[in-house]
């Protein structure tokens, strides 16, 4: 009996929905396992047989840690059993991409489904940003397009439609592609079609089967974050709420004669955060972000300071009578505040 692992795989997984148990039959006394993350040896271990079958667990757990440690959301994964006689067995060319939930959908229709992200839509400030990301197979074709509503000054009250096609095909190679959505990109189109002076209300995304809303508000939000998301893409939360900055004092005190001194002082900030009201959807979304395993503050453009997230109220509902508000507390990670 040859070395030959039994478990069969599909060609792209989400790191989630890997096999749990990768089984392996052998006539050998032991056999060695290898995970290689694109081209990486991440794992490497001698496995004894029990009725010529070794069973080869926590796949997903060496993978999704091999993937954060290197800042991967996509990757090849190549799983080798060699036996001491040199006849080795391997799985190779599997694409993963990371995700810490698993879904419904099996890997290949969720991304031809869905944007790297669990929302379908998103309300901006127009100075903000999306940055949508999805996965695409090697020249791929699709229908790719954005329709763009927007009114014009002198019928402020007429929604009118500018359809911008981008063409069917978005690589030449298999690869998770990022884009920036924002409302100058949008008024920049409509204004070449129209002479300028156009104001945008929103637009759709479509890439392939994929829906993306994007609608813009005047109102500022309190506070920007940036975390990444499920898949371990970098979204941006414009968060619409109430802030309170909580400062605790510690201090010691001396008394000399008649002179009251304090020292070792140090100030504990927090801050402590409720949202607006959220849909269900948006809730979900948010609470990705109070688990992330990266979040920050977003300070100006390109600046952003990491933060811990703490005394987390999280109670998501699908009702349709009540919206949901999040409550949660922050502080700089390095324990400096910024002005």
């Amino acid at each position: 009996m040859a070395t030959n692992i039994t478990t069969s795989f599909n060609s792209i997984y989400l790191t989630a929905q890997l096999p749990e148990t990768v089984f392996i039959g052998t006539s050998e006394s032991s056999v060695t396992v290898r995970v290689e993350v694109d081209g990486d040896e991440v794992f490497k271990s001698v496995y004894y047989p029990y009725n010529q079958v070794i069973a080869f667990r926590d796949l997903r757990s060496i993978v999704e840690a091999a993937m954060l440690d290197q800042g991967l959301d996509i990757a090849t994964l190549e799983i080798w059993a060699e036996p001491p006689s040199g006849n080795a067995s391997a799985v190779q060319d599997v694409k993963v991409i990371y995700s810490d939930r698993k879904f419904v959908s099996e890997t290949e229709a969720l991304l031809r489904a869905q944007f790297l992200t669990t929302r379908t839509s998103a309300l901006i400030p127009k100075d903000g940003h999306v940055i949508l990301c999805n996965y695409t197979k090697a020249f791929e074709e699709g229908y790719n397009n954005i329709t763009i509503y927007y009114s014009m000054p002198y019928a402020a009250d007429t929604v009118l439609i500018k359809n911008h096609y981008m063409g069917r095909v978005q690589s030449e190679t298999a690869k998770i592609v990022s884009v920036k959505l924002d409302y100058a990109y949008f008024k920049t189109i409509v204004d070449n079609a129209t002479g300028g002076n156009a104001v945008i209300r929103g637009a759709e995304y479509h890439i392939g089967g994929r829906r993306f809303n994007i609608f813009f508000t005047d109102e500022q939000p309190t506070d920007n974050f940036e975390f990444l998301n499920c898949f371990g893409e970098q979204e941006t939360l414009y968060l619409y709420g109430a802030t309170t900055i909580k400062s605790e004092v510690d201090r010691s005190e001396a008394v000399s004669g008649r002179k009251t001194q304090y020292y070792d002082e140090t100030v504990k900030v927090k801050h402590e955060v409720e949202t607006a009201p959220l849909t269900f959807e948006e809730a979900k979304w948010v609470s990705q972000m109070l688990t992330s395993k990266w979040v920050a503050k977003h300070l100006a453009e390109g600046i952003a300071e990491e933060i811990l997230i703490s005394d987390i109220t999280s109670e998501v509902t699908d009702s349709d009578k009540e919206l949901t508000r999040i409550k949660f507390s922050w502080k700089y990670a390095k324990g400096t505040e910024w002005g």
